[in-house]
């Protein structure tokens, strides 16, 4: 994934103006060797106009339909609210266009499963779990595949902070962009202000479920528990209300895995997993992404040795850009996270939210519909028998 690796650079529209294009692929485009910023679109004009003035696009448009109708735009990164995702998707493919869509890839299955008959053989769509493209991940996935041998146990976790928010506005992010009075909202209830249950395993377990399925392979079965918890909020004594996910995972190689989400804990920000082999064992921390910096140490039994990745290069914003424009121009293997790798992970977080409400049932992924909100077993396909 060197960014030597593609001359031709792909150029790409954004749809979407909010914190995640300021704060991660505005200056992921802005680095990548082969991606060329050639569009912007958002609905609301301040903040069109503003990121215009800070991105400097080709084009700015009001209306994401004419992003899609610009035929000098070959990738969209569409970074807006989870809701949009697949009907933008799915306009984004019509027109002839490769697609990034952030995480998650929809609410809900079914609709996940629809966008199947949209894409086509000569259409890329990617999904942005970027924590792929670490470099302790990426050594941990080498070393499965050349010298592990039989996973035994995989074990995850993601910890929000307390003071995440404070410290990344401080020293990492650009100023906010205010939006004005025109940001579109979806139909459906805002999670984030009336389930703060659903909004965390949404936005977050995706981040753990498809890394899960990245190094060990599919997910056979999934339990869950939840409940909500108290932590002191910025050492002022004060309790926020916070949430807890213990999910178990069975993979369909026999091993066995969990992932653990605690949104927040008192302290820093972490995420991290461990794995351990018939030929050896990986542990992987990496304190803030967004700082671009990971410890790994990987023992391999068969050299009688301990290594660790440099972790150098650690922009999996920028690596996951580089990555896909690799594969559009090239036809190099696709690194990122498939259409079936989001469909797969939807079904795993909607099959954690069933069992959570199920008195923590295994439950087969393949046999949940709906969404985290409400999921159910679709007849005919019976919950795991484990």
């Amino acid at each position: 994934m060197s960014s030597s690796k593609c001359s031709e650079r792909v150029r790409v529209g954004v749809i979407g103006c909010g914190p995640i294009t300021l704060n991660a692929h505005a200056d992921a485009i802005a680095k990548a060797a082969n991606i060329e910023l050639e569009a912007i679109a958002d609905r609301d004009e301040l903040l069109l106009t503003e990121m215009a003035q800070r991105l400097h696009p080709a084009r700015a448009y009001r209306d994401g339909g004419d992003l899609l109708n610009d035929p000098r735009v070959e990738l969209v990164v569409i970074a807006v609210h989870d809701r949009f995702h697949i009907p933008l998707a799915r306009s984004a493919l019509a027109a002839g266009k490769h697609v990034l869509v952030e995480k998650p890839l929809g609410i809900s299955v079914e609709e996940c499963e629809s966008l199947r008959d949209a894409l086509t053989n000569d259409r890329i769509l990617a999904v942005g779990c970027n924590r792929r493209f670490l470099p302790g991940v990426r050594a941990t996935k080498r070393f499965l595949l050349e010298e592990g041998g039989e996973v035994i146990s995989y074990r995850s976790h993601y910890y929000d902070s307390t003071f995440r928010h404070s410290v990344t506005q401080a020293n990492k992010f650009p100023p906010a962009v205010e939006p004005g009075d025109n940001v579109i909202r979806p139909d459906g209830p805002d999670w984030k202000l009336t389930d703060k249950r659903v909004y965390n395993l949404v936005t977050h377990s995706p981040h753990l479920l498809d890394l899960a399925r990245h190094l060990t392979g599919s997910i056979a079965a999934v339990r869950a528990m939840y409940r909500e918890v108290r932590v002191e909020a910025d050492g002022s004594r004060a309790l926020a209300r916070g949430h807890a996910w213990w999910i178990d995972l069975r993979f369909g190689n026999g091993s066995t895995g969990q992932c653990l989400l605690l949104l927040p804990r008192a302290g820093e920000f972490e995420e991290g997993f461990e794995v351990h082999c018939s030929g050896g064992h990986v542990t992987c921390s990496y304190p803030y992404v967004w700082f671009q910096r990971e410890t790994t140490r990987v023992y391999s039994a068969s050299a009688k040795e301990f290594r660790s990745p440099d972790a150098q290069d650690c922009h999996t914003f920028r690596l996951q850009l580089e990555a896909l424009a690799d594969s559009i121009v090239t036809g190099a293997p696709q690194i990122n996270a498939s259409l079936e790798d989001g469909i797969a992970c939807v079904k795993a977080m909607v099959a954690a939210s069933y069992s959570s409400l199920h008195d923590g049932q295994w439950i087969d992924p393949e046999s949940v519909g709906g969404d985290v909100a409400n999921p159910y077993v679709r007849l005919g396909n019976p919950a795991a028998a484990v």
